[in-house]
């Protein structure tokens, strides 16, 4: 698959994981864990946007743009139209995205360019513990790192997944009776994070696919619009 259709597909998985105040706790888990995958492969093709750019400057003023906007798009409307603190729009993923694009370019500059090890250290880890601050930075921030150093070495990237994920999961299947390990799942299935993604970024192509402004800004239109558009309703209706 090239990298739109993959980003299309997660998209869609996207709108399943946030529909959770319509359905039952049954299929919100079911949704939760199956939309797993979209974290990791959309910052699996940050990454990809990284190695692959004509202008990092100009890709990481365009995340940073967004996620701006976005906070502030949020608290107008978290503010004096959703008004319900229960649907507030509170995700940040965008500026998760540009602080880990910050850290590839500081990975690349300092540490493998110039060869200043411990400066590049030191700023890295500031800027993960920015990265905290925002939706899914514990994760998604170590996850972008590992994926440039090991861009070569998809079989070591992985096996360090594979590890990561079972070292911190051991209470996922927790429960004593189908639909409790199913919930306990669904709920806990953000453990999964690093290996979620992998399938989806094995059916990678390596070709970028549809290359358009309408392919090159939808899912910074998109993202947040569907939240607004989720939690206006759901305000609404519930």
């Amino acid at each position: 698959m090239t990298a739109t259709s993959l980003k299309f597909l997660m998209m869609f998985l996207m709108v399943l994981d946030h529909i959770d105040y319509f359905i039952p706790i049954e299929f919100a888990s079911l949704f939760h864990l199956i939309s797993r995958p979209v974290a990791a492969v959309f910052a699996y093709f940050i990454v990809e946007g990284f190695i692959h750019t004509k202008s990092v400057r100009a890709y990481a003023f365009r995340l940073y743009f967004f996620g701006f906007a976005m906070s502030m798009g949020s608290f107008f409307i978290n503010e004096y139209i959703i008004i319900k603190p229960e649907y507030f729009v509170n995700n940040s993923i965008l500026l998760t995205f540009a602080l880990g694009l910050t850290g590839l370019y500081t990975l690349n500059k300092l540490y493998y360019e110039k060869n200043k090890k411990l400066l590049a250290i030191i700023l890295l880890l500031l800027i993960y513990s920015a990265s905290l601050l925002f939706e899914g930075g514990i994760t998604i921030f170590p996850f972008m790192i590992i994926c440039y150093i090991y861009k070569n070495n998809s079989r070591k990237r992985n096996l360090i997944f594979v590890l990561i994920t079972f070292l911190f999961s051991p209470g996922l299947f927790q429960g004593n009776s189908l639909r409790e390990i199913l919930i306990n799942f669904g709920l806990h299935s953000d453990l999964l994070f690093f290996i979620a993604g992998l399938p989806f970024i094995r059916l990678y192509n390596g070709k970028r696919g549809l290359n358009n402004n309408f392919t090159k800004y939808i899912f910074y239109i998109f993202y947040p619009a569907h939240l607004w558009i989720i939690g206006i309703i759901a305000s609404r209706v519930l």
